[in-house]
């Protein structure tokens, strides 16, 4: 099993995102907060933030929206 450091940082924002969806925290059809929200939000880059978005957006749990916003599945 990995430790915390040898996980991607970008791996774990995209599990508790993902979480949050599963438990309806982030409902379908909901733009999700802004890149800079999220990087205020659990200390991080902007490139953890994008590659976990892009980590979600493979598995189907948001899609690409207008404007770069990503929207909940």
């Amino acid at each position: 099993m990995l430790t915390r450091r040898q996980r991607p940082l970008a791996h774990d924002l995209a599990a508790t995102l993902g979480g949050r969806i599963a438990a309806g925290e982030l409902a379908p059809g909901v733009r999700l907060p802004t890149e800079a929200a999220f990087m205020d939000e659990f200390g991080v880059s902007r490139t953890v933030v994008r590659e976990a978005l892009s980590k979600l957006q493979q598995t189907g749990a948001v899609r690409n929206a207008e404007r770069g916003q990503h929207v909940v599945q």
